[in-house]
């Protein structure tokens, strides 16, 4: 086998002298300062708040000016420089409307600040990954001015000259939002997703869009994608719980707009069959304002009415088919028998997700960048939790015939899930009790109370799964790590899913801090329960940083008025050759030293 792969790399590296010029770069990577990582979660479709996120990097850019400029520039200039990064084609429009002479000379002192800046965040990178990020247009004029040394006397005249010429030949604004570009690609290394992209705001469509063009993720998978993705794999259970929840939260929007559902036949539909219904039954929520020519209160409910009594009828035919997933308690709903015009409504309906080609996109891209959970860099990335029982241990969960508990069940089901992209019937319908089971590790609560609060107006607790009140305990979390293969001095837990209630003294750390929970709230529907605009989470060579959001009602604001706090310090800086890829590198160092024994040989 060895043979076989040497003889693959010798048409990439002609001669001894290549393997060990490669060796050599490999290895002085292996001891840079690991690249910056970002977290977010639960972003349920508020595209707006997620792009300022990426834009500002959660006050990672904010951070790297201040490093930049230290005191040489005063906080003003330093909010302005940022402003102009997030927001390029924004702030250069404003800077127009100095006079001429005035903004050359804005465009001038703008460039030469960029420069430093990108120097900044270009630093714990080698010079050939730095230049890869760089527009191709502008790649060999930054690659210049970035690598320039700080007191280059003897070629000062040379990158002046530089300067001036994009300034004077008028193509400075270009320069800048390039070099802005480059800022924001290099500032963050990797982003991680954990997971509920989709429902309640109506940008889940636009914030995918946004993740197929970013440099470097992964997802853990919500709850609530996957809902969109049982949907789009045909469970009928599921597209009704779609319709149900964007009903319920006015956000017709995201379907008509974003996916180009047809809503007509279910509009049509609730009229004929609750037509005289005043619809009280359905409260439809106030966050979200009107944006479709169906969200009309009462027509709204009408329509989450109709959706309903089909999701109940075909939930009771799921859990009556599968007692494996013991929830014989859910059968409220006095029938599972769908009428003719239901039965026909729900296929029509289905067909509308099964052959959504946009859809179709982004469940591929959820499919080959997402899973059920991810391990990155000695931590352990969660929506929901892993399922304990009131002993401490974990809970035997069915799938199928067999039973799995900890990180087992977690890569059961994640098979699972693609067996449903793949057709299995047994798979799709599993992937319902994923989104509302109550041992389901995406869920992480005994029960969905949709019967009980709709049609009997009382208020069922739903139980949290007691992993919640156990990882509050170091030796628990350490439990769960050890279960996923991590050991690591600094490894810790990072859930989503969970609003952490700030306004009511919660905190998202916990069990010493090897355990931290990022849902802050970043969903408008979320802010007065949680009483902030949300949380991210930034990792970098130094260590664990918490960015608390507040609720802004200008997006442009959001994340100017961010607060940051360290959660962990490292006692060293973390290299590359510590993380992932810095081992991955150090496997093909290994394999280039012994193909160079091999050249020795010949």
């Amino acid at each position: 086998m060895k043979r076989e792969i040497y003889e693959l790399l010798s048409k990439q590296y002609k001669n001894a002298q290549e393997v060990m010029t490669e060796i050599i770069n490999l290895q002085a990577i292996l001891n840079l300062p690991k690249g910056t990582e970002h977290f977010l979660s639960d972003l349920h479709g508020e595209s707006k708040v997620f792009s300022r996120l990426l834009k500002t990097a959660s006050g990672v850019i904010r951070t790297k000016i201040d490093l930049t400029f230290g005191d040489r520039l005063a906080a003003v200039d330093k909010n302005a420089l940022a402003a102009m990064i997030y927001e390029p084609k924004e702030e250069l429009q404003k800077l127009r409307k100095q006079k001429k002479g005035q903004v050359k000379k804005q465009y001038r002192l703008l460039l030469l600040r960029l420069i430093e800046v990108c120097k900044q965040v270009s630093a714990k990178y080698t010079r050939s990954k730095v230049r890869k990020a760089l527009p191709f247009d502008y790649r060999y004029i930054i690659d210049e001015l970035i690598n320039m040394p700080d007191h280059s006397i003897d070629k000062s005249d040379y990158y002046n000259n530089i300067i001036d010429g994009i300034v004077e030949l008028g193509n400075a604004e270009r320069f800048i939002q390039a070099l802005c570009e480059v800022i924001s690609r290099l500032a963050i290394d990797h982003l991680h997703i954990l997971g509920d992209i989709y429902d309640r705001g109506n940008g889940s469509a636009e914030i995918m869009d946004t993740l197929q063009r970013y440099h470097s993720l992964d997802i853990a998978w919500g709850n609530h994608d996957i809902l969109w993705m049982g949907a789009h794999f045909g469970n009928r259970a599921c597209v009704c719980n779609v319709l149900r929840i964007n009903c319920a939260y006015r956000n017709l929007v995201a379907l008509e707009s974003g996916y180009a559902i047809n809503l007509r036949p279910l509009v049509t539909f609730a009229l004929e069959e609750y037509g005289e219904d005043a619809g009280e039954d359905f409260p439809i929520s106030d966050v979200f304002g009107t944006e479709s020519e169906f969200e009309k209160n009462d027509l709204l409910s009408k329509m989450a009415k109709a959706i309903t009594v089909i999701q109940l009828k075909l939930e009771n035919q799921l859990v009556k088919s599968h007692p494996e997933f013991d929830m014989q308690d859910r059968i409220l709903y006095p029938s599972d028998t769908l009428t003719e015009k239901e039965e026909a409504l729900i296929n029509l309906l289905t067909e509308e997700f099964v052959h959504n080609k946009r859809l179709a996109e982004h469940v591929r891209f959820l499919l080959s960048k997402g899973g059920m959970y991810q391990v990155a860099n000695g931590n352990l990335l969660l929506h929901g939790c892993v399922p304990t029982e009131t002993s401490g241990e974990f809970s035997k969960v069915a799938v199928g015939n067999k039973t799995y508990a900890g990180k087992e069940l977690y890569d059961r089901l994640e098979k699972l899930v693609r067996s449903a992209a793949e057709g299995d019937a047994y798979a799709v319908d599993y992937v319902w009790y994923l989104w509302c089971g109550k041992k389901s590790p995406l869920y992480g609560r005994d029960k969905m109370c949709v019967y009980t609060r709709y049609f009997e107006h009382r208020a069922e607790t739903e139980n949290k799964d007691p992993y919640y009140d156990f990882i509050k305990q170091e030796a628990f979390c350490l439990n769960v790590l050890k279960d996923f293969g991590l050991n690591g001095k600094y490894s810790t837990i990072v859930n989503g899913h969970v609003p952490v209630k700030v306004k009511d003294g919660e905190r998202p750390e916990s069990g010493n801090v090897r355990h931290v929970t990022i849902d802050g709230g970043l969903s408008r529907a979320y802010h007065k329960k949680t009483g902030i605009g949300g949380y991210t989470l930034i990792n970098n060579s130094q260590g664990l940083y918490l960015v608390s959001h507040l609720p802004e009602e200008d997006v442009s604001s959001f994340g100017l008025q961010s607060e940051i706090r360290t959660l962990k310090v490292y006692d060293k800086r973390i290299l590359v050759k510590e993380t992932d890829i810095g081992r991955a590198i150090q496997k093909q160092i290994n394999v280039l030293k012994g193909m160079l024994t091999e050249y020795y040989k010949a």
